[in-house]
């Protein structure tokens, strides 16, 4: 979407404002920033800009488009591209269509219809609800999906919001979007661009808005591959799903943000974003199925821990060596004290065997490492975790390590650990997913070892 402005209002000039500036700019969504062409800036105001590399912040401009259309762009910051000044860059992060509105935020919204992905191809979103409506939040939001359909034409996925009992902030209505977004993310991989954004206020107000969807608007464009899109079992409980979902992120925030951003799939060094998915589905077990991560109980730590620090006092040889040493004994005792804090605790390899062999997708994910031997010793699966251990100590303590992915296995280990996260995400929540959509992905990706192998 290409929209041609004309005039911004309020356009700041140095420590002055230009009432009604003309000139011609091109919003798009694609690029959050245009160029205007401006005269007789002054130049001391310009030249302290670019010597200190500061822009000047505005909260919103009032512009008109060629057609005298208003609409609001947010969050402006605005410079100089020269000294004598005869362009400026504006870069925006929201835009309004419609409207000369300062504060939008507070605006309660009754209904919203977001339209993602209006490519000539027809992504299999509708294969994870179909055409659904469904409940959510107990009963306070409903949510539809189904086609959306432009002049008898069909483009990209139509997904409507109605507020139930109270008007809703358009913050809350991002939250609930995204969330959708994000089960749409497991199920499919990546994150759908949402191309439209239409709001309803509860006095009759409709909002346009362009911009990218908060910070997963930079990994959808060019991260679009269907070769890894997990189907669904049909009939099964949305508002269920839902719900599960949006509990589970009130408390899982940085490992699946972080897990999500490497779907841009753009680090110079390759490794990097295993050893961070690898990180992250440790720290995911560790927060959220914390029980399953102790060999025994807390209590029977603390006693394990209280005897062994009674020894240490006791000790009059360790005090010695300390004393001997030039080393603070207090301190040693406190180094016991925090190692002792983990005794019960998984291993991250404890881990990793835990998420493979939890449920039967997961399994059939490393169907082939579990049942092919390496040696009379030791299966494909045991070299694998190996590797992911040593992985992620790799970047954790940046010393090298003599086990981890290198070279044609990093596209192994991405792909699976990857599909790992998702399953055990979606399986957390309540999604079973069809046989033959994985088994359609395990054998792709099982491909490798057709001229690899794991060494």
């Amino acid at each position: 979407m290409q929209v041609h402005g004309k005039i911004i209002l309020g356009f700041p000039f140095g420590d002055k404002e230009i009432k009604q500036h003309c000139c011609d700019f091109y919003l798009s969504d694609d690029s959050h920033n245009f160029i205007i062409d401006i005269d007789e800036y002054p130049i001391e105001k310009a030249f302290e800009l670019l010597c200190s590399n500061e822009s000047i912040y505005e909260d919103c401009l009032f512009c008109y488009d060629e057609n005298g259309n208003a609409f609001t762009i947010y969050e402006c910051y605005i410079k100089p591209m020269q000294i004598p000044v005869k362009q400026m860059k504006i870069i925006w992060r929201r835009c309004l269509w419609g409207y000369h509105i300062k504060n939008f935020k507070d605006e309660k919204i009754i209904s919203a219809k977001y339209v993602v992905q209006t490519d000539e191809k027809r992504y299999p979103f509708h294969m994870f609800v179909g055409k659904n409506e469904f409940e959510v939040l107990d009963g306070k939001v409903s949510i539809g999906t189904d086609w959306n359909q432009n002049d008898s034409k069909f483009e990209g996925v139509a997904i409507s919001i109605s507020s139930l009992k109270d008007g809703l902030l358009i913050s809350e209505v991002e939250k609930i979007v995204l969330r959708m977004l994000e089960i749409f993310f497991l199920q499919i991989g990546f994150f759908p661009k949402v191309e439209k954004r239409k709001m309803v206020t509860e006095e009759k107000k409709t909002f346009y808005f362009m911009e990218d969807f908060v910070a997963y608007g930079k990994t959808t464009k060019r991260n679009i591959n269907l070769d890894y899109v997990l189907y669904t079992k049909r009939n099964f409980d949305f508002s269920m799903v839902y719900d599960n979902w949006w509990k589970l992120r009130e408390k899982e925030v940085v490992t699946f943000n972080l897990f999500s951003y490497l779907t841009t799939d753009n680090s110079p060094v390759m490794e990097v974003p295993i050893a961070t998915c690898i990180q992250c589905l440790e720290g995911y077990f560790r927060i959220h199925h914390t029980e399953e991560m102790l060999r025994f109980s807390k209590a029977a730590k603390n006693q394990i821990k209280k005897e062994a620090l009674k020894a240490l006092n006791s000790s009059d040889n360790l005090k010695e060596i300390c004393e001997k040493n030039g080393i603070e004994y207090e301190n040693i005792r406190e180094t016991f004290g925090r190692m002792f804090g983990h005794i019960n605790e998984y291993s991250l390899r404890e881990i990793l065997q835990y998420a493979i062999v939890r449920c039967d997708s997961t399994k059939m994910l490393f169907w082939y490492e579990r049942e092919t031997e390496v040696n009379e010793q030791m299966y494909i699966i045991d070299l694998f975790i190996q590797k992911a251990t040593g992985h992620r100590n790799w970047l954790s303590h940046l010393t090298e390590q003599s086990k981890r992915f290198t070279y044609d296995e990093i596209k192994l280990a991405d792909e699976k650990l990857r599909m790992l996260f998702r399953l055990t995400l979606l399986y957390d929540i309540g999604v079973e997913v069809t046989d033959t959509s994985l088994d359609k992905i395990v054998q792709r990706i099982n491909q490798w070892y057709q001229s690899n192998k794991l060494v």
